[in-house]
């Protein structure tokens, strides 16, 4: 399952060769930036390199050492961030505010943090971050840390910040990291003592994923995080506040817009993909986690290629149906199951001869996820794999149109035509024909 709204943000190793380590350098400006940033700016860049060289010490030294509380919060922080692999971690002060406080201290807002992992790739230098809020007092002649405080759904009016939110768990909760072939993140929380269990998994499922979809673009790696912690699942990338977010489904895929070097957030492609697994669902319903893990894999791999327009995407049957059509490959028994709910929901008075519409369309997810895989299922039969897995790929370079169909847009004739060798009408009538017939 997807999340229904845009998520703004917060590699692949080859044997015998090292990756070149990431620079920090400090920002340029044109403005006469005050002394107090420019030391702010030093003790950022210093944090940066810090968690690069996974050197606690070093990322801990400009904090205020007599606040144990801001302290042990950036343990954790940093016991977490130093287990996974950076393309690119550092600060941006472009849209920075500097406040002086009635107490002494200087507030700074937003400071945009970026956290590029070597799964994330974006168009130029567009990349993942988030916003917080740094308080920092003279001490001794030194400048320093007293309060670091992320942008959160709860917390940012009150703050006077905007999104990106700092909502990833790195923040929130211990966490364990295990690296699978450098192109798969497997990371749990305390409830997940077996994470090493869905290493094989993981691995196996994102090659099946990676070869369906062949060599279109796609992020160079992928980050799947595991709980049994319902709260936790609630929590973790802000996925709770969603309209349409259900507290049993079994996994969620977040994709994250980015930003630009100047800090400016970039809308028209993701930058980024985080995967939650809800383990205590998927145990409380006996379902296998590989199905689970597949079709979020498979939101994950296709993410990049989608064009966004200002917050819409792409036609949610679309989206969601060719998940649950991956989970087809390899497994006949999977689309014939598909292919009798689908039945199911035709003699129920469910279908009306279109793709179901993204308004409302998690309400009745059971018919409309495996109605949008039929598409793809039909697709495959009449030309093959390869058609069904094009026609998902031009479909996502469009806009969901929200008032009218999919099927009755020109483009849609456009790549029925290129894709399938017929009309839009044409195939949307034979598509009818086949859900109607029991598929």
């Amino acid at each position: 399952m997807l999340t229904s709204g845009l998520l703004a943000a917060g590699g692949l190793f080859v044997a015998g060769c090292e990756r070149e380590r990431p620079v920090i350098e400090s920002e340029d400006y044109v403005d006469s930036a005050s002394s107090m940033r420019n030391r702010l700016r030093d003790i950022l860049d210093r944090q940066a390199q810090a968690v690069l060289d996974r050197d606690e010490e070093a990322y801990l030294a400009d904090l205020d050492q007599s606040n144990q509380q801001l302290i042990e919060q950036e343990k954790r922080v940093f016991a977490n961030l130093r287990q996974f692999d950076f393309a690119d971690f550092r600060h941006i002060l472009d849209q920075t505010s500097e406040e002086k406080q009635d107490d002494g201290t200087t507030v700074f807002r937003p400071v945009i943090r970026v956290i590029k992992l070597t799964a994330d790739e974006g168009p130029g230098d567009v990349a993942p971050a988030e916003m917080f809020l740094y308080r920092v007092r003279e001490q001794d002649d030194k400048l320093v840390v007293t309060e670091i405080v992320g942008a959160t759904e709860d917390n940012h009016e009150s703050l006077n910040l905007t999104e990106p939110f700092a909502e990833a768990p790195w923040y929130t909760d211990r966490l364990r990291v295990v690296n699978v072939n450098g192109k798969v993140w497997l990371v749990g929380d305390e409830t997940v003592d077996d994470l090493d269990d869905y290493a094989a998994v993981a691995e196996r499922e994102l090659a099946v994923v990676e070869d369906l979809w062949g060599d279109r673009t796609k992020f160079p790696g992928h980050v799947l995080f595991f709980t049994r912690d319902r709260s936790n699942f609630h929590d973790w990338f802000g996925v709770g506040r969603t309209e349409t977010f259900d507290p049993d489904v079994l996994g969620l895929q977040i994709p994250l817009l980015g930003v630009r070097k100047d800090g400016i957030l970039y809308r028209d492609q993701f930058v980024a993909s985080r995967i939650v697994v809800n383990l205590a669902s998927i145990e409380a319903k006996n379902t296998e986690p590989r199905i689970t893990i597949r079709h979020e894999l498979t939101h994950a791999v296709t993410a990049r290629a989608e064009l966004t327009v200002g917050f819409t995407r792409p036609p949610i049957w679309a989206i969601e149906g060719f998940a649950r059509y991956s989970e087809t490959v390899g497994n006949p028994e999977r689309a014939n199951w598909i292919l009798a709910i689908v039945a199911d929901g035709v003699r129920a008075g469910k279908f009306t001869g279109e793709p179901p519409a993204s308004k409302g369309f998690y309400e009745d997810s059971g018919f409309n996820y495996c109605l949008g895989a039929s598409v793809f299922i039909l697709a495959e039969r009449l030309k093959g794999r390869d058609a069904a897995v094009e026609l998902y790929a031009s479909i996502i370079k469009r806009p969901d149109p929200l008032d009218v169909s999919f099927f009755d847009l020109p483009i849609f004739d456009g790549i029925a035509r290129r894709v399938l060798g017929m009309s839009g009408d044409a195939f949307q009538s034979r598509w009818a024909s086949f859900v109607r017939s029991g598929a």
